[in-house]
């Protein structure tokens, strides 16, 4: 508890609220109105901590749309919560670090995405051509909290610590019976992926050892050399699951060839290449539609400063795919979105008539390129 209401790290725990901004919880506050008096904020709460007077808010429910139609629900916590469950992870981060595995390629510092997809290139180059991927189902949703808490009393003898840890993972959503059940971690705290990890290590190892494995967050890749071997890594990684009372989702869970494409963090996979998926390049599209709506009053110009940071991103993530056709097709269908976006018509002449190509690179347009 000492470190959790030490000053410097909840200066540190707000810090890290500021970056990842975040809407206001349940309290209606937003991260900037806290900040307009952090030090006195922050010493009230780490006396408040310090005398065990601290008590969490409710969560807000939000709902992320998601590619499939489907919504995927984020409990919020308020702002001063925030830092506090920041304070928290990084306790406990520093406490179980070594514990997180080489195959955990997830909210470890050093690590990344691209990381864990270079990983199952580098697997597949060595000749394991069979792939088993999967997804945890509901998987925040369904760890059992009271053996999350028996996991970090492995390395926590704090009781005060634990308790506090208990609090939290009992907040209620706002509106919804659900903070007295037994199972579940709230997704939008910035704890949640740390516990994660910690609830998934003995998985990690376990799995890890006897096969080559990669986990980021909840998606699982194991590659294997044969098809019968894929299909016994299945029914381990099902039964070791069982164990941790976390089960595959169905619908995600398949074994496939290494050089037909292994779908994984939004890239397909093969041996000697990695491009965006067909769902990753859908998605992206769908945002920039989103931002290019005809008959929207926005200055084209706006338009193109709001679309390029995304642009960026997307072209930054998957820079793994190198000179890829797929990346660059981009090109050609955003200048014509803008375009049409500029004139509300697809007829050529008047593109080049009122909105030529080099008006919009003066605007600001980059093409995507990932080389």
């Amino acid at each position: 508890m000492p470190l959790v209401f030490d000053k410097k790290t909840l200066v540190a725990a707000l810090g890290e609220v500021r970056r990842n901004h975040g809407v206001p919880g349940v309290d209606g506050e937003s991260v900037e109105k806290f900040s307009e008096n952090a030090e006195e904020r922050l010493q009230k709460l780490s006396a408040a901590l310090r005398k065990h007077e601290w008590h969490p808010k409710p969560l807000k429910r939000i709902w992320i749309p998601k590619p499939d139609g489907s919504k995927r629900g984020l409990a919020v916590p308020c702002v001063e919560d925030r830092v506090v469950h920041a304070a928290v992870s990084k306790v406990v981060y520093s406490v179980f670090e070594s514990e997180f595995g080489p195959d955990c390629y997830t909210y470890v510092r050093g690590r990344s995405a691209l990381d864990a997809v270079q990983r199952v290139q580098r697997e597949g180059r060595s000749g394991r051509g069979w792939v088993f991927e999967s997804d945890l189902s509901k998987f925040f949703d369904t760890i059992p909290r009271e053996r999350l808490i028996d996991k970090l009393a492995v390395r926590i003898a704090d009781g005060s610590f634990l308790k506090l840890v208990r609090s939290i993972l009992r907040s209620g959503v706002l509106g919804e019976e659900l903070g007295a059940g037994t199972v579940g971690v709230p997704q939008g705290s910035p704890l949640s992926p740390t516990l994660a990890n910690v609830y998934l290590a003995d998985f990690d190892r376990r799995i890890g050892n006897d096969h080559s494995f990669v986990r980021y967050a909840d998606d699982i890749v194991a590659l294997c050399a044969t098809e019968e071997e894929a299909k016994t890594t299945e029914r381990e990684i099902e039964e070791t699951l069982q164990q941790e009372g976390l089960k595959l989702k169905p619908e995600k869970t398949h074994i496939v060839r290494l050089s037909e494409g292994a779908e994984f963090l939004g890239y397909r996979i093969t041996a000697r290449k990695a491009e965006p998926s067909e769902k990753s390049v859908r998605k992206f599209r769908e945002k920039v539609r989103s931002m290019t709506v005809r008959h929207r009053t926005k200055p084209l110009a706006e338009v193109i400063r709001q679309v390029m940071p995304v642009v960026r991103g997307w072209s930054n993530y998957f820079r793994l795919a190198g000179r890829s056709r797929v990346v660059y097709s981009h090109g050609g269908w955003l200048i014509t979105r803008l375009k049409a976006y500029e004139t509300e018509s697809m007829r050529v002449r008047r593109w080049e008539q009122y909105c030529p190509t080099s008006k919009l690179y003066g605007w600001g347009y980059e093409c995507p390129t990932t080389s």
